[in-house]
């Protein structure tokens, strides 16, 4: 793996960097190492979640970067998901951060219990308030979407588990019909990508990995990566694939590889 001596210029899928670092299962020290080399290596976009509970490793590593480059996303627990809970939760996610803002706030799982648009009502006097710049949701389904259609709510992305061998094709065009980027998490999987042989072949040609691969099979569908990296090699070679173009031909090929097969349920 190559060395990293300047930041890697991250392009953007609308107002979104187009690839961030997912902390899902980082905490501790480990967690505000990784963060650290992210940022040293280029990355802007931070995803964390109350659930992680990882809110206070990254605050130090954020500390003291410019504020006005991060785009830090984090989501609500289902406890949080009433009305009149919202603020408190956002107010308790930026002291945890050290940040007086989040850049886009989640509703992290849709719930049997408590509308969606209950707690996008909470959220958009949020916005009012300037405490978070932009409403998302995670894990919604069309039929989730669907929905919230005559409210208008300004969604600004639906974060899902994406991969070569869970494309979601339809969701992923009903969501970037309907104005709403798709942010994949999960989407390289990375013990199985790296064994696939069709991603293997392409790299072989680009002199890149299969996680390299994968990554730029998604950016070039417009959508949002945010793979989980904890060590500085997997850190360089996740956000190593702005050098690269793959042919049509080699985009379908991995269109392919749909399997329907879900890790997160």
């Amino acid at each position: 793996m190559k060395t990293q001596t300047s930041p890697i210029q991250v392009p953007k899928i609308g107002v979104m960097p187009a690839l961030g670092i997912g902390t899902w299962r980082l905490s501790g020290r480990e967690c505000e190492q990784s963060i650290k080399w992210a940022l040293e290596l280029g990355y802007r976009h931070i995803d964390t979640a109350a659930v992680y509970a990882n809110h206070e490793a990254i605050a130090p590593a954020i500390k003291g970067f410019p504020r006005e480059e991060l785009f830090v996303v984090s989501k609500i627990i289902y406890e949080d998901l009433h009305h009149n809970n919202v603020q408190q939760a956002c107010e308790r996610i930026l002291k945890e951060l050290g940040t007086p803002y989040l850049d886009v706030l989640l509703i992290h799982w849709p719930s049997a219990e408590v509308a969606p648009e209950t707690t996008l009502a909470a959220m958009m006097k949020l916005k009012e308030k300037q405490l978070i710049r932009h409403l998302g949701v995670s894990n919604f389904m069309i039929a989730d979407l669907e929905k919230l259609e005559k409210k208008h709510f300004p969604i600004l992305t639906n974060q899902i588990e994406l991969h070569p061998y869970l494309q979601e094709e339809s969701l992923t065009q009903y969501c970037q019909q309907n104005g709403m980027i798709v942010t994949a998490y999960r989407p390289i999987q990375k013990g199985e990508v790296d064994r696939e042989p069709l991603l293997q072949t392409i790299g072989a040609k680009y002199k890149k990995t299969p996680v390299q691969v994968t990554l730029r099979w998604l950016f070039q569908r417009n959508i949002v990566s945010i793979p989980k990296a904890s060590s500085k090699e997997h850190l360089l070679e996740n956000i190593s694939i702005f050098d690269f173009v793959l042919t049509q031909e080699e985009m379908q090929a991995i269109a392919q590889l749909e399997a329907g097969r879900r890790y997160v349920c």
